[in-house]
């Protein structure tokens, strides 16, 4: 996909500029045009007609919700004061606004790092009433009126690619009903494919053999979940924070970072793999895993820049066969990702991102919080 002017700017000014963590920071609060949910919805809400239609649509969609605690919430998503908790609002909000299939995977991609799960039966549905222009009381009625995928499951493992080509050439209601039924026991709420690259970035890092750039030193013993997350992944991040005492960057940033409990019920397949998680190992690894969809060596004589954009596109290849939205680099954590994917041609990629993390969240070489920067 494209990037829009806007980002592609961006893009090209984290490309060819050398920022320390400290000017990278300054630049991302006080220049770079990041993008909000209140900027995405703002674009559909032209007026108080269109304000007041919104939150009509809203208590029609959530029984026991009254008009005012609609417009209540309304206008905390438009004005900033905070963004949908879960998939299902965001969903609603998208049929509300009487969206296309591309433009509720776009607005939903925005809100949660993804767009449809389209081997997920619920998204699936949802999917299909975008594409053929259904309500929402009609989609959630088709979905109540088929059944839910078996628990338990054998076989070969199925990837949401592989049903999104069939899913494209159903265009009625039966069709889809029997694209449904033929793929049942193929549907499940889980990403396979990103599973399967979680798992190869923590065997790099739990069996850590592989020497990152002196990043990772040998051990003999295998690390544990809580080890490897305190090692690598947490990166200084504060966990006791209120949010309503951080700004919007840092609150971006935030958002979903792992913890060891978290980590552990993704290995279990209690909980899907984040986004965030994904793109945290690939920083954490900088992209060597065994079965990698490239190679791990860069030709000779490439430039920064090009170094740069070859880790843009690995990461975003990843990405994308996950299922997961690319890069953004108006999103605040994506553009702190981009910096450190170039600051890789002279730095260790996860102590970068530790420093742009000191920076955002005030953090001292002593490892505590400045209150005076929340």
């Amino acid at each position: 996909m494209a990037l829009t002017l806007i980002s592609q700017k961006e893009f090209n000014h984290i490309a060819r500029t050398d920022m320390t963590a400290e000017e990278a920071y300054r630049y991302l609060c006080e220049e770079a045009e990041v993008i909000t949910f209140a900027e995405r919805l703002g674009k559909y809400i032209k007026s108080d007609s269109d304000k007041n239609a919104l939150v009509g649509r809203l208590c029609e969609y959530m029984p026991g919700l009254s008009k005012n605690s609609a417009a209540r919430k309304v206008r905390g998503w438009l004005n900033g004061k905070y963004e949908p908790s879960d998939r299902e609002t965001c969903f609603q909000i998208c049929f509300a606004l009487d969206m296309d299939l591309a433009e509720a995977e776009k607005f939903t991609a925005v809100c949660f790092d993804s767009g449809f799960h389209y081997r997920n039966p619920g998204e699936l549905v949802y999917a299909f009433a975008f594409k053929t222009h259904m309500g929402y009381k009609e989609a959630t009625e088709l979905f109540e009126s088929l059944p839910l995928p078996p628990k338990t499951k054998g076989g070969e493992t199925v990837y949401t690619e592989t049903l999104y080509g069939e899913f494209l050439e159903v265009e009625t209601v039966d069709e889809f009903k029997a694209f449904y039924m033929r793929n049942l026991d193929k549907l499940g709420v889980l990403h396979n494919t990103a599973y399967e690259y979680f798992t190869d970035f923590m065997e790099v890092l739990t069996e850590p053999d592989v020497n990152l750039k002196d990043f990772t030193k040998a051990e003999e013993d295998r690390f544990s979940i809580e080890k490897t997350v305190e090692s690598y992944l947490r990166m200084n991040m504060p966990g006791d924070l209120k949010s309503d005492r951080l700004t919007y960057i840092q609150k971006a940033v935030k958002r979903y970072w792992p913890s060891a409990t978290s980590v552990k019920n993704m290995m279990c397949r209690r909980e899907d793999v984040k986004r965030k998680v994904l793109v945290l190992l690939y920083l954490i690894t900088e992209g060597i895993i065994e079965n990698a969809p490239y190679e791990f060596i860069f030709e000779e004589g490439l430039t920064e820049e090009e170094i740069f954009k070859e880790h843009y596109n690995r990461l975003n290849c990843i990405l994308s066969e996950c299922g997961f939205a690319l890069l953004e680099p108006r999103n605040p954590f994506d553009w702190v990702v981009l910096y450190t994917l170039k600051m890789n041609n002279n730095e260790v990629m996860a102590e970068e991102m530790q420093r742009i993390i000191n920076e955002i969240f005030g953090i001292g070489t002593d490892g505590e919080t400045d209150p005076k920067n929340l």
